[in-house]
Order: C-alpha cells, then structure tokens, then sequence
C-alpha cells in the first residue's frame, strides 16, 4: 500500500499545486484589472505593488485552498476512474476509504495550514496591505494620527468609554464618559469636560462622578480627579478601530469576553470568531464531496473538473455566508450560524462517500 499512497499523493499534489497556483492567478489578475486605474492615476511604483500583493497574498491563499483542493481530489481521482485504475485498487479488495487516505492526510494539513495562516499571518497582512493601498498608493491621511473623534471603547472589565474628541499628542480627550460595570450592573459613571493623561493615571476635569448601589444614585460634582486604576492608556485611543477580521481568534474572544461583560450583545462577534474556527474545516468537507463525486463520474477534461469545483465552493460559500448573515441578525444561535456550511456540506459528503464505499 505504501506503493499506492505514494502514487497517490504525488498525483494529487501535483494537481493541488497547480490548482492553487491557477487559482491564486486569476484571483490577482481580477483584483490587479479592478486597481489598474488608481495604481495608474496615483503613478504607483511596481515595487509597491508587488508589496501590496505581497500582503493579499496569504487571505488569497486562505480562500482558494478549499476550491483547490476540491479541482485536486477531481482531477486525481478521476484519472484514476477513468483509466482503470481506481477499479483495480478496489478489486483487490482495498476500501475506497483506505484508497483516501492519503488525500485526507492532506486536506487535514491544509486545515491545520488555513487555520494557522488565516489566525497568525492573514490578520497582520491584512492591515498593512490596507496600509499600502490607502496611504503609501492613495496618498490618503490616515485618519486619527493626530486627532480621532466619536470614540467608543471597551476596556477591561466592561468599562466603556466615550469621548467627543481625543487629541493623541496631547494625550487629552473632550467630552468624555467613563462607564464601570460590577456583576453586570452599572456602578460608577464619571462624566466630565475633560480627561489627560498626567503620571500614569487620567486626571478628569470638570464633570459629575455618579455612583450607583442598589437602584440609589449618588452624584457629586469635582474640578479635577485623579483615578488610579484604570487599565487603558493613551495608546489605547490612538489605534485605530480594529475588524474582526483583522483579528486573529484569541484577540477576538478577548474582545468578546470584555463586551460580555459590559452586557453588550456579543452575538455578531461569536458568529465571527466561530468561522475562524469552522471555515478551514471546508478543506476536509470538500474533498469527502469530491472524492465521491469523482469515484462515480469520468472526468473527461480539466475543463469539467474546474467547473464543478468553482460550482460546488460557490455554493458552499454561500451558504457560510448565508449563516453568517442570520447569526448577524440574530435569526440563528451563532454557533449553528457558524458551522451551518460545514454541518450541512458535511452530511453531504458523509452520505455521499457511505454510498460510493458500498457501490
């Protein structure tokens, strides 16, 4: 059996990287036709836009390697039905199941691949190529480096800020609210004029501290307090707001468990962090599809093989997406909103491949 993986894997692998690499072409050159205008407009260097693709790079990769997959376990396999050889294997009483081995061997290392590319490389990637595009290609300002205004910003322990205006050299916010929770009820709001940053601590200046303790509220004016305390610093309120998807998992479960705590509605957020976890499962998921497909049909061409792949992943994304969308609109729990494509693609493919084994 060595013998056979052996055949296998090359065969299957030589197919994957040529459908990666297919796949990752058309990807840039659809992207670089979309661009050409605004790299020509603003007399881009080449070099930079090498870097910026560079950078969108690993998200390509990320999202192509499922639709890949799928064309390698097509066209492999299918060569293999096609010329016999597949029905050799089998009628030497091999499983079809320990025929694909090997292919499941790679598709659970393209897994582990996408989910640590996606979780430690994508997030950073993705911010400097926004990075390139929007400041060093479009010459935009970057917004906030001096001044960020209407900031909302969720601390530790659920502590909420709001601020009119905050000056980053200054280190100086406007207009600011400063919100504390306990056990998921609110305890202390300090409302003030102004607030900086003096010693390692905030000062506030001008404003109401108002504390709250069983349903009684107790206000009391100040001219200037120190809070010591306080986790945020400066450089908190500099940074720019941050997607999700430009966090990697455990930055994102952290935001959540400060949001929870504030009593804000996490449910967007865990939608998202979920699929972190549940889009690189796609890559085991289509090859079981693909690899009954493939064991009952002749693939006669690449052409039929791209085809199906580009088909079935259009669906199977839309389908993710769809979860998505309900999860987001609070349709569906965010855990079954998260998985919903791989749960129902999975059975598919379990079903599928069952009845290919017996057949």
């Amino acid at each position: 059996m060595r013998i056979l993986d052996r055949y296998l894997l090359r065969e299957f692998a030589g197919y994957l990287v040529l459908g990666l690499v297919g796949f990752i072409v058309i990807f840039v050159v659809v992207d670089l036709v979309e661009k050409i205008e605004v790299f020509l407009d603003h007399a881009a260097a080449l070099p930079l836009i090498a870097e910026y693709y560079l950078n969108l790079a690993p998200d390509i990769v990320v999202r192509v390697l499922p639709v890949a997959l799928l064309l390698a376990t097509f066209l492999a396999l299918g060569q293999l039905n096609k010329f016999g050889e597949l029905t050799a294997m089998r009628a030497a009483g091999i499983s079809l199941l320990r025929i694909l081995v090997p292919v499941f061997g790679i598709a659970v290392t393209c897994a582990i691949a996408s989910l640590l590319l996606g979780d430690l490389v994508v997030p950073g990637a993705t911010r400097r190529r926004d990075e390139i595009y929007n400041e060093r290609i479009q010459h935009m300002t970057s917004v906030g480096q001096s001044e960020r205004a209407d900031i909302t910003y969720l601390g530790a322990g659920g502590r909420i800020w709001y601020t009119r205006l905050y000056v980053v050299p200054e280190r100086r916010m406007h207009e600011v609210s400063l919100q504390e929770f306990r056990a998921g009820s609110l305890w202390r709001r300090i409302d003030a004029a102004e607030a900086s940053w003096e010693g390692g601590r905030w000062v506030f200046a001008s404003g109401y501290l108002r504390t709250f303790d069983q349903g009684r509220e107790h206000a009391e004016r100040f001219q200037r307090m120190a809070v010591n305390g306080i986790a945020e610093n400066p450089d908190d309120f500099a940074k720019e707001d941050v997607q999700p998807d430009e966090m990697n998992f455990f930055e994102l479960r952290q935001y959540v468990t400060r949001l929870r705590a504030s009593g804000a509605r996490v449910a967007n957020y865990l939608v998202d962090l979920h699929l972190k976890l549940a889009f690189p499962v796609i890559c085991i998921v289509v090859v079981m599809i693909g690899g009954a497909i493939a064991t009952r049909l002749r693939m006669q061409s690449a052409a039929l093989g791209f085809g199906l792949s580009v088909a079935i992943a259009f669906v199977y994304y839309g389908v993710m997406r769809a979860g998505q969308a309900l999860g987001h609109n609070g349709a569906l729990p965010p855990y079954l909103a998260a998985w919903l494509g791989d749960l129902i693609f999975g059975a598919i493919g379990l079903i599928s491949l069952a009845q290919a084994q017996r057949s």
